[in-house]
């Protein structure tokens, strides 16, 4: 009878096991460290639950019968392909925007906290700004740019618009802006924002006293005066969301936005083109460097 108890206790196991139900969410990672777990961590625990993960970089996803939505972080983990009727809710994917999905939705978690959140906050930082140039590379910002510009005028900006092809043409573009904006912005744009273009950026800004205005820290580290963007853990928070949405049966825009606004300064840059930062945003600022 005491060799039946053991054996009995791990049948029950055993059959409590296989009676769990299928994971209904799962998540890939394009690189499972850094910012794309530290917005992993976020949403499993805003989610509530422990979630299956992968590590694209390591091994392929494998979608177990039950899997209805994929939460991706990066950009290789959400250009993966899944199953037509999977849902896939991703972020931190700049410049990538998935086709509408046959059966399932594709939702994605901007990088950026609602344009017009962005202009009220330059509006902000240099009170007479009247009009702002904003530089993009990328197709899939065509559509941002132009609700940027609706943004600025609701709020009596001038928006202008500057679509850059390469970079051989950067200093060309920026000369022609001259004396036609006040400041502008940058989009984390992939194919805009690289080291080479972002030290053209800041030569240019600095030497002709003209802010601009990004959306990353890195960005504001590398000569912005400031940058608005959302922080990896308000991603995380924000795709949970979207999954109880999902899981509700929701039927959900192509774009949302996360509220974990996240701005950074750069006291230097702010002191090269004359833009005194109120010292209440400096206080709020999630970093300022000197």
């Amino acid at each position: 009878m005491k060799g039946l108890i053991p054996l009995l206790l791990l049948s029950l196991s055993c059959a409590q096991a296989q009676e769990s139900p299928p994971a209904h969410t799962i998540a890939v990672l394009s690189r499972a460290e850094g910012i794309y777990m530290e917005a992993f961590s976020a949403f499993q625990a805003a989610y509530g639950s422990d979630i299956p993960h992968y590590d694209l970089a390591k091994s392929r996803p494998v979608l177990k019968p039950g899997v209805r939505t994929v939460v991706a972080f990066g950009g290789k983990a959400a250009a993966w392909h899944y199953p037509a009727h999977v849902n896939i809710v991703y972020a931190m994917a700049p410049g990538l925007m998935l086709p509408p999905r046959p059966r399932g939705q594709a939702v994605k978690v901007s990088l950026i906290p609602g344009m017009t959140r962005v202009v009220a906050r330059i509006r902000e930082i240099q009170p007479g700004i009247k009009r702002l140039t904003i530089f993009w590379s990328a197709p899939r910002y065509d559509e941002l740019v132009a609700e940027a510009k609706s943004s600025g005028a609701a709020l009596g900006l001038e928006v202008s618009l500057s679509k850059v092809a390469g970079p051989e043409e950067l200093p060309g573009l920026l000369r022609a802006e001259m004396g036609k904006m006040d400041a502008f912005w940058l989009p984390p744009d992939p194919l805009l924002i690289t080291p080479d273009n972002l030290r053209t950026f800041r030569e240019f800004s600095w030497s002709n006293s003209i802010p601009f205005y990004g959306t990353t820290k890195g960005m504001t580290r590398e000569g912005a005066v400031a940058s608005i963007g959302v922080t990896f853990r308000g991603i995380g928070e924000t795709a949970a969301a979207l999954v109880r949405r999902l899981e509700a049966g929701e039927e959900l825009p192509p774009v949302l936005h996360s509220e974990a606004e996240e701005l950074t300064l750069n006291a230097s840059a702010a002191r090269r083109c004359g833009v005194r930062i109120p010292p209440a945003l400096a206080g709020g600022a999630a970093f300022l460097f000197p």
